[in-house]
């Protein structure tokens, strides 16, 4: 193992650079399947979730629950300049991919973002990331991500389990578009539910260190060779340079299906930015 120190990295971007490092192969050696579930080798092992049975967090834990590519890189960010900012020091950047039995029991803040904008970044980050299966075509990706044949499963299965531990006081839900069309209003939300009571101008600097374009400038150093793949666009809207009609329809259905009735489903604002 490469000694982190030495080489002046974090162990984030070790730990990215290895998930690029793999020569792309096959689904079957990239992937594998626990309890019907696909995770993505290079970060995932039998061993890990029989050990995460047992796992407790700590009461002073800021645990973020999200599916893949809703914005986790960017909350991330966020909590390490709110946490720095109220303790006046550094903590590492780093993260685990984890879940939790009983998360009435956490203080979790869920991130969602528009099932069509969601895919469309999936489906990119899949042919960015060598440690992901790569695909031809947009409409291979979309068929594989609405059945739910990509790791961490599908979409709206993952959002309507949490949307049974909507009301607990413990958990607070955030939309990826109401960040990026309000972002200081939303950051404030975000420290008052984790009690990192932050100032106004405390607010506007973390606003400012966490922007998209400020990312992406500094991606080099928080996420290696890898900082373009993680931070592409973040824009609202991108699935309609995508999506043919009969898709849309398919994912309104599935929205229909499992979230239009749903409190989660009313926060997402589905006719305003998911419609064809």
């Amino acid at each position: 193992m490469t000694d982190s120190k030495q080489t002046g990295k974090n162990d984030r971007q070790l730990l990215l650079e290895i998930m690029h490092a793999n020569t792309k192969t096959s689904a079957e050696d990239l992937l594998m399947n626990y309890k019907g579930m696909l995770y993505p080798r290079v970060l995932c092992n039998v061993d890990m979730f029989q050990a995460l049975e047992t796992f407790d967090a700590r009461e002073d834990d800021l645990l973020i629950a999200t599916y893949p590519k809703n914005g986790t890189n960017w909350m991330i960010q966020i909590l390490h300049e709110m946490v720095s900012l109220v303790h006046n020091r550094e903590i590492l950047l780093d993260t685990q991919w984890i879940e939790f039995g009983n998360p009435e029991m956490l203080a979790i803040l869920l991130l969602v973002r528009n099932p069509k904008d969601t895919a469309v970044s999936f489906y990119n980050f899949h042919n960015n990331l060598d440690s992901l299966p790569s695909y031809n075509t947009w409409d291979s990706f979309f068929k594989d991500f609405t059945n739910g044949k990509v790791v961490f499963g599908q979409y709206f299965d993952f959002f309507a389990t949490w949307e049974k531990h909507f009301n607990n006081k413990t958990m607070m839900a955030i939309t990826y578009e109401e960040m990026k069309m309000d972002y200081p209003t939303a950051l404030k939300k975000i420290s008052e539910f984790f009690q990192l009571l932050l100032t106004e101008e405390q607010i506007n600097l973390v606003a400012s260190r966490t922007s998209f374009n400020s990312m992406k400038d500094k991606s080099e150093n928080t996420h290696g060779k890898l900082g373009d793949s993680f931070f592409r666009k973040g824009d609202i809207g991108d699935w309609k340079n995508y999506f043919t009609e009969d898709q849309s329809k398919e994912v309104d259905a599935l929205f229909e299906k499992y979230l239009a009735d749903t409190k989660l489903g009313k926060m997402l604002n589905y006719d305003k930015y998911c419609k064809f």
